[in-house]
């Protein structure tokens, strides 16, 4: 009989793996055999795959934008109705409007209406202020050709 270097239980002496741990006796021997200076065996190279292009991302936030689109986004979102205008049918194509210029003379005119608020004396200036910062973190998002609405402006649908 002989012991599991283990688990320390008894088994049979031709037993080639422990009948409580299931510890391996031959690869412990086959282990045991080499020196410790051998050279160990080198691994195999794996054969190279060329990779696929990624594919187009399909959230819509991310879909790649036409240079002019983003111009037109940026002038929608600076706050002038005229820009929301020009944003909303300058996207035309072949009948077909740009989901991303419609987003942004959306944002545009959400923020075109909310300015307003900036008419009422010192309240209205802060407004002012914050719907500045506003349409600067818009601009950056039109830049980068991300549809990603700034807070509760991008919520709101009047252009559907």
């Amino acid at each position: 009989m002989k012991t599991c270097s283990k688990c320390g239980a008894q088994v049979a002496d031709d037993a080639v793996f422990c009948t409580v741990c299931g510890f391996n006796f031959g690869a412990a021997a086959a282990g045991a055999a080499q020196p410790q200076g051998a050279p160990q065996p080198q691994p195999q190279p794996q054969p190279q795959y060329q990779q696929a292009a990624p594919a187009a991302p399909s959230h819509p936030m991310y879909a790649p934008v036409n240079p002019c689109d983003k111009l037109l986004g940026i002038i929608a979102v600076m706050g002038s109705f005229i820009g929301v205008i020009l944003a909303y049918f300058g996207g035309d194509v072949n009948g077909q409007r740009s989901d991303y210029l419609r987003f942004y003379a959306n944002e545009g005119l959400v923020m075109a209406l909310f300015s307003l608020i900036g008419i009422i004396p010192f309240i209205g200036w802060i407004w002012g202020l914050f719907m500045f910062v506003c349409q600067i973190i818009a601009i950056v998002y039109a830049c980068k050709g991300e549809t990603k609405p700034v807070l509760f402006f991008g919520t709101i649908r009047i252009i559907k």
